[in-house]
């Protein structure tokens, strides 16, 4: 738990530098400063307004080089879905500041598009950036960015590469366990056929955060190990969990190896 306490404070550090800029720091150029305050004037209005957006606009105009103002035109666009008009100012957004910028669209590519190569590529770009093993935390505060790329490397059919970089990850010190973070684990392991240590990952999960979706797979393993008693409990065990609403959910998006309650019955039949 204290681990995830000092996750969620990098979460909300990392959530505060896309809030207003500081335009104290641009004061040597008038434009540009003069273009932060029309940008900073956009929250005033509701995200994604016709009056928001003309600020943006303005201040993209003015001051050419203005980063956030790329990047905050581009959130409406991809709230929206318009993931073209979105990317464009996002590309944009990145290409004047990088360092800034990569982890966002990074974690917009895993999420909302799939795009796992293009996420590769970002965040492969950022750690030699930062130069640093701990590059950022993923929009949504569940994940280090390190297991938002080793997922990245299990849906491009690379799992050694992914569990390699987690098992890398949770030795160091600065790495701080996510709401998730044992389960992608285990399932790898369960997908590679490594079932003893996917039974381990899982017990782990348990302890760190229960969900119906650990249950779901920790069952699966069992199958596969022929316990066929335990699978069964555990599989009982998950459609209580998910009923009660202890399951991976996103307004916006399908999380990694999030099930349905279909999953669960299905599986339920198999094991009999």
């Amino acid at each position: 738990m204290k681990k995830l306490l000092y996750f969620l404070i990098l979460v909300s550090f990392q959530m505060s530098i896309f809030g207003q800029q500081n335009c104290e720091i641009l004061k040597d150029n008038s434009k540009c400063y003069r273009a932060c305050l029309i940008m900073n004037k956009e929250s005033l209005f509701r995200q994604g307004s016709f009056e928001s957006q003309k600020h943006l606009s303005d201040a993209i105009e003015m001051c050419p080089t203005l980063s956030n103002a790329y990047f905050e035109k581009s959130v409406a666009y991809l709230k929206r879905g318009r993931f073209v008009e979105w990317k464009m100012l996002m590309d944009k957004a990145v290409e004047l500041n990088p360092e800034k910028h990569l982890s966002y669209r990074a974690w917009c590519q895993f999420s909302f598009l799939h795009n796992y190569e293009e996420t590769i590529k970002d965040l492969n770009q950022l750690s030699v950036i930062k130069n640093t093993p701990f590059i950022g935390v993923g929009q949504s505060g569940d994940y280090d960015l390190r297991m938002v790329l080793a997922l990245s490397y299990k849906f491009t059919e690379r799992k050694e590469k992914a569990i390699d970089i987690i098992e890398t990850a949770l030795q160091d010190e600065d790495y701080y366990v996510g709401l998730y973070d044992y389960l992608h684990l285990g399932v790898l392991y369960l997908e590679n056929n490594q079932f003893e240590k996917a039974v381990n990952s899982f017990q782990k999960q348990i302890e760190e955060n229960e969900l119906a979706e650990v249950y779901y797979y920790l069952a699966k393993t069992y199958h596969n190990l022929e316990k066929e008693l335990e699978a069964k409990r555990t599989i009982e065990r998950a459609l209580e969990m998910y009923n009660k609403g202890r399951k991976m959910h996103s307004n916006y998006y399908q999380y990694a190896d999030q099930i349905y309650e279909k999953d669960i019955l299905d599986l339920q039949k198999k094991i009999g």
